[in-house]
């Protein structure tokens, strides 16, 4: 049995922006906070991680678990209008036909690991129509580390597939090196794919096991990594 768990944001598909566009309205809605995003850098972390890090650069850290639920409930609410109003959003490339190829084997399941809580998870995938190849998943509302997150990933994978899954037949997929830091330090393989902000040099440094330009120039790189070229 394998465990493939991919994040969303730069490695599953690129939202232009909606996610930031729709914090920055909560934030402007509950707490007054203009252009919240406007210093931070979001790339891999969390979407409970990223709120506080707001908090704490307006120097009201104090202030945060009181907001956390509703500056969530209201990204949440706002975030359809900017995803579906993106015109920017796109599916990555070799994605869709490395799900409808995979999705549904037997000794092979496929999950999410993300920083998104899951709500916001499943309405960035919902206009790719890809929430059809994900039944479950590690998200930023399961736990604020990345690390425990992707654990947490596994654990239901394992549940999913009824059976225990080796750490080295699980792998972390995604496009940050904080992706590749927590897969290694879950105890789990890691693949970087060089399609956002990060090089393949970058996502090397990190101690990914293997890196991707992508998953249409370089699938059969990593079929062989995972050794499921005969599920083709």
């Amino acid at each position: 049995m394998k465990l493939l768990l991919f994040d969303i944001d730069g490695t599953l598909v690129l939202t232009g922006g909606a996610g930031i566009r729709a914090l920055n309205r909560a934030f402007r809605e509950l707490v007054g906070v203009e252009n919240a995003m406007e210093r931070v850098r979001p790339h891999g972390k969390t979407d409970p991680a990223i709120i506080r890090e707001v908090f704490e650069i307006c120097g009201n850290a104090g202030q945060c678990s009181d907001w956390m639920a509703r500056i969530l409930d209201a990204y949440v609410r706002y975030l359809p209008g900017e995803v579906n109003g993106s015109s920017s959003y796109k599916v990555l490339p070799g994605i869709l036909r490395f799900l409808e190829d995979f999705h549904g084997h037997s000794d092979l399941a496929i999950g999410l690991a993300t920083g998104n809580v899951e709500e916001g998870a499943r309405i960035k995938l919902e206009r790719g129509n890809l929430n059809r190849f994900f039944s479950f998943g590690g998200f930023g509302s399961d736990a604020e580390s990345r690390t425990e997150l992707v654990r947490r990933a596994a654990e239901k994978g394992a549940r999913v597939a009824g059976q225990k899954v080796k750490p080295e037949d699980i792998f972390v997929i995604g496009d940050t090196p904080r992706d590749i830091d927590a897969g290694r330090e879950a105890g789990f393989r890691t693949v970087g794919v060089a399609t956002s902000d990060y090089s393949a040099d970058q996502l090397q440094a990190a101690g990914a096991d293997l890196v991707l330009a992508d998953f249409e120039r370089d699938r059969s790189r990593f079929l062989r990594l995972a050794g499921i070229e005969e599920l083709v």
